[in-house]
């Protein structure tokens, strides 16, 4: 297979775990990375050998021009993701967006339209869709081992966000719902079949991080699908002791349950401190759950993998930019709900 010559925005904590992923991959060149600030720019490069770096307000537009580029990976804060899609696609670049595709669903659609204009492969990174545990569970759904899916439960808390721009709600476009519902509604929906959407239930409040936000910092989604099956989910920015990652899968022969973060195979006493453990890993001493691996474990690997590969082969990823905008247009609809208190339709 040639090698993906792949362009990144963006220097956060994502994106060190999707570098992981590209040096494991050896197809994939890192050309050029882009980011708002110099010294960021400066130090990702250095760290990982990128020959090219740009900063400023038109990193983005550097980037996208680079003309060795096969594809963009967008890795911004959410309020850059429209701009930062419809620049690549204009320049004939690929691309691939992180969670959530945009802050709302009209956002979303622009981008959907800009990338289909260009045609351009485009791939929506929810990267749960790639764990190793749930590919093994839609695996399970598939062959009915459990029978027909009825119910998901799917959870994802911690501690809150690294970045300040997730707290900024004119930045971010919400709170743990569009940071982290946006991961288990989309998990749940392909449990079900990419079934359609029709109504959400939601709760969401701003529980303790009080002063810190005008988002909510705990939810709870519940989505009822075509045929009668729900999706609930349980998001958290307060939840201590590190990242938290369920998923239960319900049928009418069987259930599965998925625990990737505490149930880790290893389990580690340190009365002195063992260091690095987990994401948000919020102490190193006493009893912990190390995950090694977290790029793989969190579906990185499988997911830059999926989308390399559909780059060679000119096919489109099983997640798109269409996927995201269904994600996008639930999220709409559970805001509405908070707001109305009541169940609250899906726009197509």
């Amino acid at each position: 297979m040639k090698t993906i010559k792949i362009g990144i925005l963006g220097t956060g904590f994502l994106q060190d775990f999707h570098m992981q992923a590209y040096k494991e991959l050896g197809n994939v060149e890192i050309v050029a990375v882009g980011s708002h600030t110099s010294e960021h720019a400066h130090k990702f490069a250095q760290k990982w050998g990128i020959k090219n770096m740009f900063s400023g307000d038109d990193a983005i537009e550097k980037v996208c021009t680079v003309k060795e580029i096969d594809a963009v990976s967008i890795g911004i804060p959410n309020d850059l993701h429209a701009k930062a899609a419809k620049i690549a696609a204009e320049n004939g670049k690929h691309v691939i967006c992180e969670k959530p595709l945009a802050r709302t669903a009209d956002e979303a659609r622009d981008m959907l339209k800009a990338v289909e204009k260009a045609g351009v492969i485009h791939c929506y990174a929810e990267n749960q869709v790639f764990f190793p545990h749930y590919q093994y569970a839609y695996e399970a759904v598939k062959n009915g081992a459990l029978g027909d899916p009825y119910w998901v439960r799917s959870r994802e808390a911690h501690g809150g966000p690294h970045a300040a721009h997730f707290w900024d709600i004119n930045r971010s476009g919400g709170g743990v719902a569009l940071d982290m519902g946006c991961h288990c509604v989309e998990v749940a929906r392909k449990v079900f079949g990419n079934d359609t959407p029709v109504e959400v239930m939601e709760w969401g409040d701003l529980v303790v991080h009080k002063g810190k936000t005008k988002g909510e910092d705990n939810c709870l989604i519940v989505v009822k699908y075509k045929h009668g099956q729900i999706g609930q989910a349980e998001n958290s920015w307060s939840t201590r002791a590190g990242l938290d990652l369920r998923m239960e899968i319900h049928g009418k022969e069987g259930a599965l349950f998925v625990d990737p973060t505490r149930e880790t195979g290893i389990k580690v006493f340190s009365a002195r401190g063992a260091g690095y453990t987990i994401e948000k890993g919020e102490g190193d001493k006493g009893w912990l759950f190390p995950c090694p691996n977290e790029y793989m474990v969190y579906g990185y690997y499988d997911e830059l993998k999926h989308f390399t590969r559909c780059i060679a082969d000119g096919k489109m990823p099983i997640e798109t930019f269409k996927d995201g905008v269904v994600v996008n247009s639930i999220l709409d609809a559970g805001y509405k709900s908070v707001k109305e208190k009541r169940w609250m339709p899906v726009e197509p």
